[in-house]
């Protein structure tokens, strides 16, 4: 029997976007049981030809090619965020501009989505009002089958896509860095203090990130104990200022820069503690917080979001992002830097649970005998979706799409499209 051809549309590194990663670990197995074809840029001729389309869609603008392709070749979407906001942004504003995200923000939300997008639009907002409106609509409706990182992100696509195939895929643990260095190798190959206490936030660093307030409890708690440190191990957020973070006590916070995947293994080999917080969250589950699981440290988190409900009671410890967040965050910090065999006891279950459900052999399987039917029965799948209208005709869908979500109307009618045409001309 012949393999079956799979496409998978996704950055590459060094791409920026930590999904880059995830894609190419994730290579090896599906070459195991397909034929695959990687697309990590625009095509710029013709599509690859493939049985079945696999869309690695994260909430960034390094994924606008792979947007625009699953809109227009129906596939599987692996989303990593429930939320897409930033990405549809991005897409919109590389289009048509601010009408064309209007638009976008009008089909999904109807006029308050007209009035909220304008003061996106602007500037205004901060990151919550993104934050509560996914605006993956047009993606859901497109998508053939999707596949959902956490409980959250899977649960929210089953109510959407009805009876369309749903799963949900632990995020996989890869550590790629052998043989796996002991905390005093870590330290002394990044030339860090080998007797520090080590808060680690991995990643570029941001307000979303909570690294201002992770850094303030940081210099507080450096009274009680002198050899605590906060390494940003990444770069910064555009505008986002080290010094700022801490202005007290300059030389509580270490920030590398942007690092090379094995260095930033080492990073998390030498930490104490890791803070993975992240509020407002948009559905994600982070890999740098799996692989700091896998690693056996021990990791904050923000309550309520799905890197707290995704693992066992004693895995992370949840941290709740209201006004007494900072309070709540350095009375943990305090207890875990007073018991060091709490550090270990929490670390080395959070390893064991993230070695037994994530290990990337099993998840890739699991990956692979989910896409395997759904390639075979490609056509009659495609068959159940509206055709992608584009023009005139395009925007009067939308208009009807607005309307019916604001007389709160459960769908349109199949062959609406066709009633239309005439009026919407060539």
């Amino acid at each position: 029997m012949n393999r079956l051809r799979l496409a998978v549309w996704s950055p590459l590194p060094p791409s920026p976007s930590g999904i880059a990663d995830y894609a190419a670990e994730q290579l090896p197995g599906l070459r195991e049981r397909f034929d695959v074809q990687v697309v990590s840029s625009a095509p710029q001729g013709a599509w690859p030809e493939a049985d079945l389309d696999l869309y690695q869609i994260g909430n960034s603008p390094a994924h606008v090619f792979v947007y625009r392709a699953a809109l227009q070749r129906p596939g599987v979407v692996l989303l990593h965020d429930w939320n897409v906001h930033d990405l549809v942004l991005a897409e919109s504003a590389d289009r048509g501009g601010r009408r064309a995200y209007l638009r976008e923000m009008r089909r999904a939300y109807g006029e308050r989505g007209s009035f909220l997008g304008r003061q996106i639009a602007r500037g205004l907002g901060g990151e919550i009002w993104p934050a509560l409106l996914p605006l993956g609509d047009r993606l859901l409706e497109r998508s053939l089958a999707l596949i959902g990182l956490t409980r959250q992100v899977a649960q929210h696509a089953r109510e959407r896509l009805g009876e369309r195939p749903v799963l949900q895929l632990p995020h996989h643990l890869a550590l790629p860095l052998s043989p796996w260095p002991t905390q005093r190798e870590a330290r002394a190959a990044l030339g860090l203090p080998p007797d520090a206490l080590l808060v680690t936030a991995p990643g570029l660093a941001s307000v979303s990130k909570r690294v201002h307030v992770v850094a303030r409890v940081v210099a507080r708690l450096r009274r009680a104990h002198p050899q605590l440190l906060l390494v940003l191990a990444g770069g910064l957020d555009p505008g986002f200022e080290a010094a700022s973070l801490a202005p007290e006590d300059p030389g509580s916070v270490l920030v590398t820069g942007r690092l090379g995947p094995h260095d930033f293994l080492r990073h998390l080999a030498a930490a104490d503690l890791v803070s993975a917080l992240r509020f407002p969250s948009r559905g994600e589950i982070s890999g740098a917080l799996v692989r700091s699981l896998g690693a056996g440290r021990p990791c904050f988190v923000t309550a309520g979001t799905p890197a707290a409900e995704e693992f066992p009671e004693g895995c992370v410890v949840p941290v709740s992002p209201d006004r007494h967040e900072e309070a709540e965050l350095e009375a943990l910090l305090a207890a875990l830097l007073a018991k060091p065999e709490a550090r270990g006891a929490l670390g080395a279950q959070a390893r064991d649970h993230v070695l037994e459900y994530h290990d990337l052999g099993r998840v890739t399987t699991r990956l692979a005998d989910f896409l395997e039917p759904l390639a075979r029965d490609r056509q009659r799948l495609e068959a159940r979706l509206p055709p992608l209208e584009t023009g005139a005709l395009a925007e009067l869908l939308d208009e009807i799409h607005f309307a019916a979500r604001e007389l709160q109307l459960p769908g349109l009618p199949d062959g609406l499209g066709s009633l239309l045409a005439p009026l919407a001309g060539p």
